[in-house]
């Protein structure tokens, strides 16, 4: 509780010391960026000391921490005296976003630090690997760290946000094993604050009431990151013995079969909640499996505690979001003359998004593809609105703009792409295998729905809507200047199932003939083609209503002035312009799931494999565009008809009928989907989070506690060497990955001669880093030539020599006795021995 209390408060006082900062960057927001004061404050501290420590400036250490940090308060408190009238009075209005704001984060918190504690174990899955990461970025006096699983070299990962949780450990004082799930339990809580903001600015931008808002708000948390997919309503059906053989293999999900009813409310199958990661699967004739994919979801992977690099990211991807709505709500008109007469203004408007952008590259560089994207598109659409008539104007300001931008994200962070050496080799396109659409319902039904439902109410008003009041103005129905808009968003649409058929198609009609290549186009048509009309047409409606005049009264607004309006008026820029923000997202949402159709990165994995990982990311990311396109489309359909502008005689009482038909049925689907998708979210919560079953008494955050129960020497050991050894490398018994072996050095971050093999293979591409080491380390423990085992551990520059269970079951060895003359044991617990290799020197 303790820990947990210092955790909190450590991230209290960071958002409090970002909040006049925000205040400032983020004028164009309705919020002013208050909902993300903690989200950047801890971003920016972390980027600080990584900065500071790869510059050898300042080390990696606690009071270095806080001395950035109280740096960080004291300019605050100037730029909060500069600006208090205003910001007193803007928290005076708009009390209401912060304090939903802060309840979100308090209980999100709260509720998964609960959870975790059921089962806080960092045993299974990647857990070790991401406990190794987070150790030794806190080991690491400098940077960049040194790879604990191997030693000498420096992790070649994306692992940005594992610095960002030992920062909070190091300035909270939190013990690592202790620190893990308390990171665990605050992305929930950061990236809930985030989606709070998200949604009220869109809300508020498009015209709705606070009281709208406010809700959607503090619903959207609840909607994008606690709800499952609709596998659970799957699990539901089948323990109630529904459904025979023949409708469960229509299903094709491995593991959901035709069984008799049993009792309970939730399946009884051990960790069944996972099945609903592996939704996607193709198998022959014959039952073997052609494709085996990942279909993680935030729920699922905030039960399952990883730190892992996709999870780490979804507080910071959408803060980059909040960041080019920002950009996109400019009054200005964005292009190279603006840059060069207002290089200071410049800087506030587009360095926040340089930052959190190029920050997503180290914690996940697939988001920062999907972001970079995003953001030069919501750039054209501003152009739209700035040059309603011209799109050559529209693409030109943008471009002036993005690459600047682009440019600063890859030299904020460019030390990360001189070292890294990742496992991708290219792209290849998707042959044989093709994803059942059925599937894909399943995994984002709950948001494809909606999301559809909006573009069609939105092509809707287009169409039917008012024309032009005089020509060459841009009306509500098409005109001349939309068929460029209508080109551009056809040839973004198609261009990859053209890709696609200038090469996979024309590979298997020479390599298989024209029967199986037209087979293969048929599968792929499926899914693809959909997907193709419903991206261009979200893209071409979002531009279309951006080039369109405000439907709200623009704002008289002066430097310093409130963006938002203080009372129930429309919006700054009106709310068709917002809702094209909102379609770019779902454009972009859909793009991604239908490119994991047709492509596939090259990467270590082959086989049934070769498209997990890009499953695994993409649809990962189409989760959050998609989920908060499809929040708002509940606000942009059932609120009030008149937010739409309707025409009147009988097109209008045809619409209101429609419109409220629409509303009904359309509520009654997506209650539906609710319940289907938290059925699961609660199952699986309880399941998990029940500590029932653990080798220790009550609930705990420490995720080292089942070692203290189940091996007492090995726990006092590794918190001998974490809390009180003096730093340096070590080695240990090698092992397979996903198991014990490794454990010391990952629970230490001391680094170890070779850890989990298979990680730094597909970490490194290569196995040449660390040819030789597992001979090596076996020579240390078996040899029986002093010389030998001297030379090893000088090479490898050991320090610690560990002698525990692993290694005498693996090497056979019972002592290191033969070796005292140049090795002393400094710990000693039943049949566990650390000894230190006695010529090395104090570091």
């Amino acid at each position: 509780m303790v820990d947990a209390v210092l955790w909190f408060l450590t991230i209290q006082l960071l958002g409090l010391a970002a909040l006049p900062w925000v205040f400032r960057l983020f004028r164009f927001l309705p919020d002013r960026g208050v909902t993300l004061a903690k989200p950047a404050a801890v971003l920016v501290i972390s980027y600080l000391v990584w900065v500071f420590g790869l510059a050898r400036l300042l080390p990696n250490t606690a009071l270095t921490i806080w001395i950035i940090a109280l740096c960080i308060l004291v300019a605050s408190m100037w730029l909060a005296g500069r600006h208090w009238e205003e910001l007193r009075d803007f928290l005076r209005q708009r009390w209401a976003v912060l304090l939903v704001g802060e309840l979100v984060f308090l209980l999100m918190f709260v509720a998964w630090a609960l959870v975790v504690s059921g089962s806080p174990g960092i045993t299974h899955t990647e857990k070790p690997m991401d406990f190794m990461l987070m150790n030794a970025a806190y080991q690491a006096r400098y940077f960049p760290a040194e790879d604990a699983w191997l030693a000498g070299h420096s992790i070649s990962y994306y692992y940005f946000g594992h610095i960002i949780v030992a920062t909070l450990a190091k300035m909270s004082g939190v013990v690592t094993s202790v620190g893990y799930n308390l990171g665990v339990a605050t992305l929930p809580a950061l990236a809930g604050v985030v989606s709070v903001g998200l949604l009220y600015n869109l809300v508020r931008l498009a015209g709705g009431s606070m009281r709208w808002a406010l809700g959607l708000g503090a619903a959207t948390p609840a909607v994008i990151l606690l709800a499952g997919n609709l596998a659970g309503a799957l699990e539901f059906v089948r323990i109630r013995g529904w459904g025979g053989s023949g409708f469960w293999d229509w299903v094709g999900i491995e593991g959901l079969v035709a069984q008799a009813a049993q009792g309970g409310v939730f399946p009884g199958e051990f960790w069944w909640w996972f099945r609903s990661t592996r939704i996607i699967n193709t198998t022959s004739p014959d039952g073997a499996t052609l494709d085996y994919t990942i279909t993680e979801f935030p729920a699922f992977s905030f039960l399952l505690g990883d730190l892992h690099a996709h999870v780490l990211a979804i507080p910071f991807l959408l803060l980059a979001v909040a960041t080019a709505l920002n950009v996109y709500c400019s009054r200005d008109r964005l292009e190279l003359g603006w840059l060069r007469r207002n290089p200071a203004q410049a800087i506030r408007v587009l360095a926040p998004v340089a930052l959190a952008g190029g920050a997503l590259a180290f914690i996940n560089f697939w988001d920062f593809a999907t972001f970079m994207a995003l953001f030069a598109a919501a750039l054209i659409l501003k152009g739209c609105r700035d040059y309603p008539n011209s799109l050559l104007h529209s693409v030109i300001g943008a471009a002036s703009v993005f690459l600047p931008v682009f440019l600063l994200a890859i030299v904020l962070f460019g030390p990360v792409y001189f070292s890294f050496s990742g496992q991708t080799d290219g792209v290849l396109p998707l042959r044989e295998v093709s994803t059942n659409p059925f599937h894909i319902f399943i995994v984002l039904g709950l948001f494809i729905l909606p999301c559809l439902a909006l573009l069609a109410r939105k092509l809707a008003d287009i169409w039917i809507g008012a024309p032009a009041p005089e020509p060459g103005t841009a009306g509500a129905r098409p005109d001349a200047a939309d068929m460029p808009l209508a080109v551009v968003a056809l040839v973004i649409a198609a261009t990859p199932l053209g890709i696609w058929m200038a090469t996979a198609f024309l590979f298997t009609i020479v390599a298989d003939g024209g029967n199986a290549a037209l087979d293969d186009l048929g599968r792929r048509l499926t899914l693809a083609l959909p997907g193709a009309i419903v991206v261009g047409l979200a893209a071409y409606v979002a531009a279309a209503l951006a080039r369109r005049p405000s439907t709200g009264s623009a704002l008289r607004q002066a430097q310093g002035e409130l963006v938002e309006p203080l009372s129930n008026r429309p919006s700054l820029f009106g709310r068709g312009h917002a809702t094209s923000f909102v379609l770019l997202l779902m454009a972009l949402g859909f793009f991604l799931v239908m490119v994991a159709d047709l492509f596939h990165i090259v990467d270590t994995f082959s086989g049934p494999w070769r498209r997990m990982n890009t499953v695994f990311k993409v649809y990962y990311q189409a989760w959050l565009l998609l989920g908060i396109s499809g929040t708002f489309a509940v606000f942009a359909l059932w609120s009030s008809p008149s937010l739409h502008g309707a025409p009147a005689g009988n097109t209008a009482r045809w619409k209101s009928m429609t419109a409220l038909a629409g509303k009904w049925g359309g509520g009654a689907v997506l209650a539906l989907l609710l319940v289907g998708s938290f059925y699961y979210t609660l199952g699986a919560t309880l399941e998990r989070g029940g500590a029932h079953g653990a080798p220790y008494e009550g609930r705990t955050l420490d995720g080292l506690a089942y070692l203290e129960a189940e091996d007492p020497a090995e726990y006092a050991a590794i918190v001998w060497l974490r809390d009180k050894a003096p730093p340096g490398r070590m080695v240990e018994a090698i092992g397979d990955d996903y198991s014990r072996f490794s454990n010391v050095s990952a629970s230490t971050g001391l680094p170890t001669v070779l850890g989990w093999v298979g990680h730094e293979l597909q970490w490194r591409g290569s196995s040449e880093p660390f040819a030789g080491r597992a001979e090596d380390v076996s020579a240390i423990y078996t040899s029986q030539d002093p010389g030998q085992v001297r030379r090893l551990l000088e090479k490898y520059e050991v320090r610690y020599v560990y002698l525990g269970k692993r290694e005498r079951e693996k090497y056979g060895v019972s002592s290191l006795e033969n070796f005292k003359d140049f090795m002393k044991t400094v710990f000693q617990q039943d049949d566990v021995v650390v000894c230190e290799f006695s010529t090395i020197a104090e570091p």
